[in-house]
């Protein structure tokens, strides 16, 4: 089969072809499409020589059961799902994953969500809800998203637009993108301090802030525009959360399987969402397997507005 992988220590990812996987505790799965995440490249960049290879990238995926393991019967051959595969990447023609590892939750896409949709959801969209489930953001209240055109930004602002908050959104450039999905208030980072404009605005403080760009140097001014007792989510690991506890604001750190939603009741819950219309995915590009180098390039430089694809 063809992957995009690392096949050993001190090589750059390119595309090779590897066995199809073969265990026979795990679900073997087609892959449709592959969504294409920063984790995936950072990883890359955190292999050692220990590591094991060769090393497919890729977490996200939306495929086709090809074959299921003896004495499981959650999923049958020909089953659409979609999900996370860590274990094996889902850069590739196959991937496997094996019933209950809590690494690899998988889940049924339901109708009227396309295979494209659904490679589109797996990480981004459960870290926005279990996110804005940890700011417990309230119906009529203000939250602020950080980084609100992005994969996980543009699922929060749906998000929480849904669950009846008002949204700010931060942006560099494009702010009609974060208003089109919903946001009250944008502030354009590349054309003002977007801190100090929300401030003017909101003297009192809003209730929330979700914050996806800022890292350890500069999420400290988030608590400028904090309401006491107010609520921040980190999704990068910036947040120090006994600093914001002594300026009584409650910081949490999400990332990876830190996430409580990161498993297949999760995934149902974000698929139902976008089944039922309260979530759209927000495809930026859907390229060949020959391109996945060019597209993560391009995610690197921040020029992506939503969720890139490989259609394999």
């Amino acid at each position: 089969m063809r992957a995009y992988a690392v096949r050993k220590f001190g090589e750059k990812p390119a595309i090779v072809d590897l066995p199809i996987p073969s265990e026979d505790g795990a679900y073997l799965i087609r892959v449709k499409f592959a969504g294409v995440n920063p984790i995936d490249y950072k990883l890359v960049d955190r292999l050692t020589a220990d590591s094991k290879f060769p090393f497919v990238l890729g977490a996200d995926f939306a495929g086709v059961v090809e074959r299921v393991p003896a004495g499981k019967s959650d999923y049958r051959v020909g089953d659409r799902i979609f999900g996370m595969a860590r274990q094996h990447g889902a850069y590739a023609d196959y991937t496997a994953v094996a019933p209950g590892v809590k690494t690899d939750p998988i889940a049924r896409i339901p109708e009227g969500v396309s295979d494209e949709q659904a490679a589109a959801l797996p990480i981004p969209s459960i870290t926005a809800l279990a996110s804005l489930e940890m700011l417990g953001v309230p119906r009529g209240r203000w939250v602020a998203v950080m980084g609100a055109t992005g994969g996980v930004g543009g699922y929060a602002v749906q998000m929480a637009r849904s669950m009846g908050a008002h949204v700010i959104a931060t942006v560099r450039g494009d702010p009609d993108e974060a208003r089109k999905l919903g946001a009250e208030e944008v502030y354009d980072t590349k054309a003002e301090d977007a801190i100090a404009a929300i401030h003017r605005a909101h003297a009192d403080g809003v209730d929330a802030v979700f914050d996806l760009v800022n890292g350890k140097d500069a999420i400290g001014r988030d608590a400028e525009i904090l309401k006491p007792r107010g609520k921040l989510v980190s999704t990068i690991y910036a947040a120090d959360e006994k600093w914001f506890a002594e300026r009584k604001i409650t910081a949490h750190n999400i990332a990876g399987l830190t996430n409580p939603l990161s498993n297949t009741e999760g995934l149902t819950r974000v698929a139902r969402m976008m089944a039922d219309g309260m979530i759209t995915a927000r495809i930026a590009a859907t390229v060949e397997l020959e391109k996945a180098g060019e597209i993560i390039e391009k995610l690197k430089k921040g020029g992506l507005r939503g969720k890139a694809l490989i259609r394999l």
